[in-house]
C-alpha cells in the first residue's frame, strides 16, 4: 500500500504560522485544514493545554480503495442519496484531506472523511489527499474508540457552512472576474445557469446579502430587491421590503411598470433636452413654483404660443405626458396615419375591399403618444416679459375667488390624470399577477370546494333564454335567473356540480328538435351518448331509434316505420 506522493511534515511549532485553508468542493464533510489539523493533532486535548505536533505525520495521495473505513459515528450512508456531492467529487476530486491513522500493521484507517472516501470509491477516483498520523499504541482499545468517536463528532459538528450571503458573494466575484454564467453553473453543479445572474445580483447588494441570510425571501424576490439596490433605487427597495409576501409580486410589477414609464418618458423627452429645454421628471403641481405656459400671456395680452416658448427654450421646462394608443402609424414606413382615412371593416377580413378614398387596416398599429407641456419657473416671470392674465371683474375679491377657483379646477384635472395613469399601471401589474397565480393553480389535480357553486352560478347567469327556461322547468324553481342562482346557493357541493352539468346539457338540449334524426353532428352524438352512459339501470332510459340515428349509430333509413 504505497501512496503516490509522500511529504514528510517537519516538526513545526503550532504558533509558527496559520495554515492555508483547504476546502472540499462537495460542501459535505468540508472543513478548513486549520480545523482539521487542530483536531487531528490531538483528538482529546485537555482544556487549554498546548497541542503537540504528532511525530511522523505525512500528507499523501492514496487510492481510496486502499483506505480502511473503520468504526464511524455516521452509519447507513448511501452514496446514491447524495448525487450532487458525487457529481462534484467525480468532476473536481476530493479537495479536503482525509484524516487517517496508520496502524502498526501499516494499514491506514480513516478517522475523518468517510463520506469523501466512499464517494471517491463509488465514482472511480484513483487518488485522494490523506493526512496520516501514527495510531496511538499506549491506549487500550476502549479508550481509542472513545477518542475516535469524540473526534468524529467534534469534527462534524464544528464545521461552519457558507452562509447564503457568502455563497452569493462568491458567485458575484466569479462573474466579476470574467467567468461566464455557464461556467459558474457547471462548476457549482447545484446552481442552475438561470440562477447564477440572480445570485450575483444578490451578492453585489448589501441589502440582498442581509436579506438572504434572513431567509425571508425566495431567490427570485431577492434578485429583484438586489437589482434595485444595486441601481441605488432606495424607494423601490423600501417598498419591496415593507410589503407583505402576498403582495410582493404585485408591488414588484407595479414598480417595474412605473420605472418603465419613467424610462419611456425620459426617452421621449430627449429631443426637447437636445433643443435646450429643461426636462421635468414630475408633473408640476400648484405648489411647485412652476407656471404652465397655458396660464401666461404676452405683454399685449395674447396667449403664449409655441413660437414664444421655442424662442428661448433654456428658460422653460418641459413635462411630457402619455396618451395611451394616441397615434396610429404604418408599421412598414413609420408614417402617422389619420384613423378617419382607414376602412376598419377590412381589419379582419382580407377579402373586403376598402371604401372609396379609404385605405385598408392591414399593417397599421397604435402606439402611445407623448404630449409636451411647457412650464416657466415662477422666479423668472419678471425677466421674460410675460405675465399672468388678470381676470376681468368689477370686484377685486371676486377676481381673486375666480382665479383660485380656476386654479383648483386645473389641479383637480391634473390629479385626475395622474390617478388614471397610476391606477392603470397597478391594474396591469394586478393582471400579470393574476395570470401567474392562475398558471400555477390550474396545474392542481383537484378543484377547490368553491368551484362547484362558482361554475354553476356562472353558467346560470350566462344561459341562453331557451336553456334557462328548460333548466328552471326541470328543477321547478320558477322562471328567472335569480331563482336559479338561489337554488344553486342552497345546494351542496356535489349537488352544485350536478346543476352545473344540467345547465350544460340543457344548453345542448334546446338545440335539438323533432327532426334531430335528419342531421348528424359530433356535438349531438357526444351529448346523446353521454345521456346513455350516465343513465342508471333504474332510470329506465336508453337511446331510441331516432336518437341513435341522430347520434350516427344507425341510418335513419333503416328505421322501420310500419311498427
Amino acid at each position: 500500500m504505497n501512496p503516490t506522493t509522500l511529504t514528510v511534515v517537519p516538526d513545526i511549532e503550532p504558533a509558527a504560522a496559520s495554515p492555508t485553508p483547504l476546502s472540499d468542493a462537495t460542501g459535505v464533510e468540508s472543513a478548513t485544514s486549520a480545523e482539521s489539523a487542530e483536531n487531528e493533532r490531538d483528538p482529546h486535548p485537555a482544556g487549554g493545554a498546548e497541542l503537540e505536533v504528532p511525530p511522523n505525520a505525512t500528507a499523501a495521495y492514496m487510492d481510496p480503495r486502499e483506505l480502511v473505513i473503520a468504526e464511524n459515528v455516521r452509519t447507513g450512508f448511501d452514496v446514491a442519496e447524495h448525487p450532487k456531492q458525487a457529481d462534484s467529487i467525480r468532476e473536481f476530486g476530493v479537495g479536503a484531506p482525509v484524516l487517517a491513522e496508520r496502524e502498526p500493521d501499516g494499514s491506514v484507517h480513516v478517522l475523518d472523511g468517510q463520506v469523501r472516501v466512499l464517494i471517491a470509491q463509488a465514482v472511480g477516483l484513483t487518488r485522494v489527499p490523506v493526512w496520516i498520523t501514527d495510531a496511538p499504541t499506549d491506549l487500550d482499545v476502549k479508550q481509542r474508540r472513545i477518542d475516535r468517536t469524540m473526534a468524529q463528532i467534534n469534527l462534524n459538528e464544528r464545521r461552519i457552512p457558507l452562509t447564503k450571503a457568502d455563497y452569493a458573494s462568491g458567485v458575484a466575484l466569479m462573474l466579476d472576474l470574467g467567468a461566464s454564467p455557464t461556467l459558474v453553473a457547471k462548476g457549482l453543479q447545484q446552481t442552475k445557469r438561470a440562477e447564477v445572474r440572480k445570485l450575483a445580483a444578490v451578492g453585489r447588494s448589501a441589502t440582498g446579502r442581509e436579506l438572504a441570510d434572513a431567509g425571508q425571501y425566495s431567490l427570485d424576490q431577492l434578485a429583484i430587491i438586489a437589482d434595485y439596490d444595486n441601481l441605488g433605487d432606495t424607494d423601490a427597495v423600501e417598498k419591496l421590503t415593507t410589503t407583505s409576501r402576498y403582495n410582493f409580486s404585485y408591488t414588484a410589477k407595479a414598480i417595474a411598470a412605473d420605472r418603465d414609464e419613467t424610462r419611456r418618458r425620459l426617452h421621449a423627452s430627449l429631443p426637447y433636452g437636445a433643443y435646450g429645454f429643461g426636462i421635468l421628471t414630475d408633473e408640476p403641481g400648484p405648489d411647485d413654483a412652476y407656471l404652465p405656459a397655458t396660464e401666461l400671456t404676452r405683454a399685449d395680452g395674447e396667449p403664449v404660443t409655441d413660437d414664444d416658448v421655442y424662442a428661448d427654450p433654456a428658460q422653460w421646462g418641459v413635462w411630457v405626458d402619455v396618451e395611451e394608443n394616441g397615434e396610429l402609424f404604418d408599421t412598414a414606413t413609420g408614417a402617422l396615419v389619420d384613423p378617419d382615412t382607414v376602412d376598419w371593416d377590412t381589419q379582419h377580413d382580407p377579402d373586403t375591399e376598402p371604401g372609396e378614398g379609404l385605405r385598408r387596416a392591414d399593417g397599421l398599429a397604435w402606439r402611445d403618444r407623448w404630449i409636451p407641456a411647457y412650464y416657466l419657473p415662477a422666479g423668472q416671470l419678471d425677466t421674460t416679459g410675460l405675465q399672468r392674465p388678470v381676470p376681468q371683474a368689477a370686484d377685486p375679491q371676486e377676481a381673486l375667488i375666480a382665479a383660485e377657483r380656476a386654479a383648483a379646477v386645473r389641479e383637480e384635472a391634473r390629479l385626475a390624470r395622474r390617478r388614471v395613469r397610476e391606477l392603470n399601471k397597478r391594474g396591469v401589474a394586478a393582471a400579470e399577477r393574476r395570470e401567474e397565480f392562475l398558471s400555477k393553480y390550474v396545474q392542481r389535480s383537484k378543484p377547490p370546494t368553491q368551484a362547484a357553486h362558482f361554475v354553476a352560478e356562472y353558467l346560470a347567469r350566462n344561459l341562453a333564454p331557451g336553456a334557462l327556461q328548460l333548466v328552471t322547468k326541470l328543477l321547478g324553481v320558477g322562471w328567472s335567473t335569480e331563482e336559479l342562482v338561489k337554488a344553486i346557493g342552497a345546494a351542496s357541493t356535489n349537488r352544485a356540480w350536478v346543476l352545473a352539468l344540467g345547465m350544460v346539457l340543457a344548453n345542448r338540449e334546446v338545440t335539438l328538435d323533432k327532426s334531430l334524426w335528419r342531421t348528424q353532428s359530433q356535438a349531438t352524438a357526444r351529448y346523446l351518448h353521454l345521456l346513455g352512459d350516465i343513465a342508471a339501470p333504474d332510470d329506465d332510459f336508453a337511446l331510441v331509434d331516432v336518437e341513435q340515428a341522430a347520434a350516427g349509430d344507425i341510418d335513419y333509413r333503416d328505421i322501420p316505420i310500419d311498427k
